[in-house]
């Protein structure tokens, strides 16, 4: 084992954790903005179609768990209320537009979290090897 690959998987875990915390908190914040995920309209011919919206669905369910619960509870609980009401929004309320950013924001966060581990552990980059210089200290 290279010395100082313990520290490698320290800061891996580290910036696991990190994003774990930043994408789902901001997700919460969305979700306490009376936001959630909706269900856009996918015709083309539909006078409500807009390519935004359906843009924005995508990447909000890059929230993951929590987007899909959401996502769930908008569309089944649409008019009704229950224990679960919290999760699918309230549509006509002043924050909902600023709470639906937040969960956008929450579902690139996690999109680029991705990509961040496929570059850094499944398809590694020269420049991310631990290399040692000439005194035999390691440099990431």
């Amino acid at each position: 084992m290279v010395p100082g690959a313990g520290f490698m998987v320290c800061g891996r875990w580290a910036r696991g954790i990190f994003h774990f915390f930043a994408i789902n908190l901001t997700f919460a914040l969305g979700l306490m903005l009376h936001s959630s995920v909706a269900w856009p309209t996918w015709s083309l011919r539909a006078e409500e179609f807009n390519l935004i919206n359906n843009f924005t669905f995508l990447v909000e369910m890059g929230g993951g768990l929590a987007a899909l619960a959401s996502f769930v509870a908008s569309a089944a609980l649409e008019g009704e209320s229950s224990a679960m009401q919290w999760l699918a929004g309230v549509p006509h309320d002043p924050y909902y537009e600023l709470g639906t950013y937040f969960l956008v924001v929450a579902g690139a966060l996690n999109y680029f979290a991705i990509g961040n581990f496929y570059d850094r552990v499944v398809n590694p980059h020269p420049r991310f090897d631990v290399k040692q210089d000439t005194e035999g200290t390691e440099t990431a």
